[in-house]
């Protein structure tokens, strides 16, 4: 359903808005602009870009954390522990990488390199202890994000990560810090206000309720209303039939 509705969206801009995409804003989920890329609708001479929602590059991290702890579960590490417990891969762990990772995409969306960097120094970060700290990628300065290069004297860490489970996790950064994906992520951009509508419009026209076409039209312009203008859209098209909206519709 999605892809047929982008591969409509696409195709019919330039007869209805007398413009062409030039880029689509998407997840990791490469069927729809697959489909844009063999459809062409704007000619060879206009060929889409695809942008990554850069909230699903961020959970890629938590999901990549999570299938790397499940693959190695009951195995022991070189320093003859296993992945999980505590003091190893945590839950919580997994949680701080995944947010440290969105920081440092969201905080260099003006250059890559910085973001890539950023991205590595992010994981030795939360892998730093007291006795073992690894800050030597972070941003240097009383500006930065670390708190370590801020002020190196009065800085305590927290539980860091083993050096056996680092070695195991930093493939993985290396990968997401990749920058031809990076690029694709400096617009800044998320799918989440698109996101919020389809949960307006499922909420008028619930998908576990058969109903036909012109009930989800009606479904979607009343959530086009809302998301756009508030409850208050309501009563102006009510102004408009000459209805005299009630106490109870008005509060």
């Amino acid at each position: 359903m999605e892809t047929a509705g982008a591969l409509t969206i696409f195709e019919r801009s330039c007869a209805t808005k007398g413009l062409k995409y030039k880029d689509m804003l998407g997840d990791g989920d490469s069927s729809t602009y697959s489909a844009i890329l063999e459809s062409k609708p704007h000619g060879e001479d206009c060929i889409p870009s695809k942008l990554e929602c850069i909230g699903h590059v961020q959970k890629r991290v938590g999901s990549r954390l999570r299938r790397l702890k499940s693959s190695n579960k009951g195995r022991k590490l070189s320093d003859g522990k296993g992945i999980s417990g505590k003091g190893r891969l945590t839950t919580g762990k997994m949680d701080v990488l995944q947010n440290y990772y969105g920081l440092a995409i969201r905080e260099n969306l003006d250059n890559v390199e910085e973001m890539a960097k950023a991205v590595k120094a992010s994981l030795f970060h939360v892998a730093s202890t007291e006795e073992y700290p690894q800050h030597h990628l972070c941003l240097k300065g009383e500006d930065s994000w670390c708190g370590y290069q801020r002020d190196s004297k009065t800085y305590k860490h927290k539980n860091g990560i083993p050096k056996p489970i680092v070695e195991l996790v930093e493939p993985i950064f290396d990968d997401l810090a990749d920058p031809a994906l990076l690029k694709k992520c400096t617009h800044g951009l998320t799918q989440n206000p698109n996101e919020c509508l389809n949960g307006i419009i499922w909420d008028r026209c619930p998908k576990t309720t058969y109903v036909e076409q012109e009930t989800v039209a009606l479904a979607t312009y009343l959530a086009v209303l809302k998301f756009n203008d508030g409850d208050i859209s309501y009563l102006k098209i009510l102004e408009d039939l000459d209805i005299t909206p009630g106490f109870f519709t008005c509060k």
